[in-house]
C-alpha cells in the first residue's frame, strides 16, 4: 500500500526474505475522534492483539530486511518471528483461525525448510535455489488471501500499525498533480528521516514540531487538486488535531503509544476513526496513483 504523505510515518514493520513479506505500514476532520464499539475495545485488549502490537515494537527494533544479508541475525529473527507467528495461531479469534493456520502451515512446511537448507543465506537461494525454491518470493494464493485476511485485522482491530487500504476509486494526473506531489514528497522525505532514525522520540518531537512538517500540511492543503482537497482538508486537519496530540502525550515514543495507547487512540492514530477513515482512504489512492510513491 503505497504511503499517504498526510500520515505521520509510523513505520513499515516488515519481515523479509526474498522468499516471502509480511508488512504493515502506515501511520491518520475537523470531527472529534470517535469511540469504537465495545466488541471492538474487547477484541483490541485480547492476547491475540497485544502479543500483534508487541510484535509490531519488536519489529520496530529490528526491521528483518536489516538482517537478511547476514544468515546469523536472519535465522535468529526468523525463529523469533515464526513463534510469533505459532503464538498468534494459539491465541487467533474464530475468525481468523483458519487463516493463521495457513500462514503458520506455509513457514512451517515450505519456507523454513528452504531457509534450512541453505543456513538462512538469501544470497544462495538466489543463487543456488530451485525454481520452486525461488518462485516462493509470491507467496501462493492461499497464503496470500490468508496474510491479507491478518493483516487487515491486525492494522484495523489490533491497532498494529498499519492505515486504511486506498479507496477503489481512479484518479487521473492533472496540471494540479505536479504542486501537490511535490508538497507530499517534501513531507515524504521528513518521513524518511523519521524511519532512518528508527523512530526515536527525539527524531520524532523534532520533525513534527517543525517548520518543515507545518510547511508541508500547508502547502499539501493549498496545492490539493479539487478531486481530494476535501478529503486532504480532514487528513490534515486530523493530523493537528488528534496525531499530533496522541504524540505529545505519549512523549513522541510510537512504541509506548503502541503498548500503552487505548483502542480508541490507535485507531485515531491510523485512521481508522469513522470520522477520518474515508478520506484518508482516498488521499492514499491519489498518492498512489498519480504520485507514484509505493
Amino acid at each position: 500500500m503505497a504511503p499517504n504523505p498526510a500520515h505521520l510515518l509510523c513505520g513499515t514493520l516488515a519481515v523479509v526474505t526474498s522468499a516471502f513479506a509480511v508488512t504493515a505500514a502506515g501511520c491518520g476532520g475537523d470531527d472529534a475522534a470517535t469511540a469504537l464499539p465495545a466488541d471492538q475495545v474487547l477484541a483490541f485488549q485480547s492476547p491475540y492483539c497485544v502479543t500483534a502490537r508487541t510484535w509490531a515494537v519488536h519489529e520496530l527494533n529490528g526491521d528483518g530486511d536489516d538482517v537478511a544479508g547476514d544468515p546469523t541475525a536472519f535465522e535468529k529473527y526468523w525463529r523469533e518471528y515464526v513463534t510469533y507467528r505459532e503464538t498468534s495461531l494459539e491465541q487467533s479469534p474464530s475468525s481468523l483461525r483458519d487463516e493463521n493456520a495457513i500462514l503458520v502451515r506455509f513457514l512451517r512446511t515450505r519456507l523454513t525448510p528452504v531457509l534450512e537448507k541453505y543456513h538462512f543465506d538469501v544470497g544462495r537461494i538466489e543463487s543456488e535455489g530451485t525454481p520452486a525454491e525461488k518462485s516462493l518470493g509470491e507467496p501462493p494464493p492461499a497464503a496470500q488471501r490468508a496474510q491479507d485476511a491478518t493483516h487487515a485485522y491486525d492494522n484495523r482491530v489490533c491497532g498494529y500499525g498499519g492505515s486504511p487500504d486506498p479507496a477503489s476509486v481512479t484518479f487521473e494526473k492533472s496540471a494540479a498533480s505536479k504542486a501537490y506531489c511535490a508538497a507530499a514528497a517534501a513531507q515524504q522525505e521528513g518521513n524518511g528521516k523519521v524511519a532512518e532514525s528508527g523512530f526515536t522520540p527525539d527524531a520524532f518531537r523534532t520533525y513534527v514540531t517543525s517548520d518543515q512538517f507545518m510547511d508541508a500540511l500547508d502547502a499539501q492543503d493549498a496545492s490539493a487538486p479539487p478531486e481530494i482537497a476535501d478529503d486532504v482538508k480532514v487528513d490534515n486537519q486530523w493530523v493537528r488535531e488528534h496525531k499530533l496530540a496522541l504524540l505529545e502525550k505519549y512523549g513522541y515514543d510510537y512504541r509506548k503509544l503502541l503498548l500503552e495507547g487505548s483502542a480508541d487512540e490507535l485507531a485515531a492514530f491510523n485512521y481508522f476513526d469513522p470520522a477520518v477513515e474515508e478520506h484518508d482512504s482516498r488521499v492514499s489512492a491519489y498518492v498512489q496513483q498519480v504520485c507514484g510513491f509505493e
